[in-house]
């Protein structure tokens, strides 16, 4: 059995100036490295090791995995893979959410919609992929085959190396798609938290959904490095 233990990179200027991120590339902000350090020190204090870490490709992911690292006092290799990238946005890159969101769901918000239970997250990326001229934007499925394989990849590595925990840092919204693709139940959300772990299972060729957005170790290791 492989324990996966699947993190959402920290916080990023992009996030809160409300832009579409998807795979453009973004550097944390003081406030993400602080997030993801402190993930570390949380890991840290509750025992949990790892056998490998593998990181997105993208420039948020691979710092909040160092941040992480720096945490724990772990020096271990990041590996990088690009199958664990955000959703490709395409056209809607680098634009701000209420401009795409007016544009294509006629309304200011769309994250609204997901949150109000009008409409499940996995339709967002569908009318994005509808609505890309250039069809760039990635569907929900190929969002959901591409972070599959990945993950059926990294898992092979370490059955392989004879390897038991892996810590996977990504993004929110094509890790949380995943998810509920394998049976997690977080409704009426369209992302993860900022610098939150799930955990997942895999035996015998099948993935199970443990816990979902967990941010205590977080939490914990904010007021451990921060409170005084």
């Amino acid at each position: 059995m492989i324990n996966l233990y699947l993190v959402r990179h920290g916080e990023t200027a992009g996030n809160v100036r409300q832009l579409i991120q998807g795979v453009t590339n973004s550097r944390l902000d003081a406030h993400g490295r602080k997030q993801a350090f402190a993930l570390g020190l949380g890991l840290k204090a509750s025992g949990l090791k790892f056998d490998r870490v593998v990181s997105s490709d993208l420039i948020r992911a691979q710092e909040t995995a160092q941040q992480i690292l720096l945490g724990m006092d772990e020096k271990q290799p990041i590996e990088t893979n690009s199958g664990l990238r955000e959703e490709n946005d395409g056209i809607f890159e680098g634009r701000e959410l209420k401009d795409v969101s007016q544009e294509v769901f006629g309304v200011p918000d769309y994250h609204q919609l997901v949150t109000s239970g009008k409409v499940p997250l996995e339709a967002i990326p569908d009318r994005l992929h509808a609505a890309d001229v250039t069809d760039q934007a990635e569907s929900t499925q190929q969002i959901v085959s591409r972070y599959d394989l990945a993950l059926r990849r990294i898992v092979a590595a370490a059955e392989a190396a004879h390897e038991t925990s892996v810590l996977v840092v990504s993004h929110g919204t094509a890790s949380l798609l995943w998810l509920l693709a394998h049976g997690a139940d977080l409704p009426n959300r369209t992302e993860l938290t900022n610098a939150s772990v799930s955990k997942v299972r895999y035996q015998n060729g099948r993935f199970k959904v443990d816990w979902l957005d967990n941010t205590t170790f977080r939490d914990q290791g904010l007021q451990e490095a921060w409170s005084q």
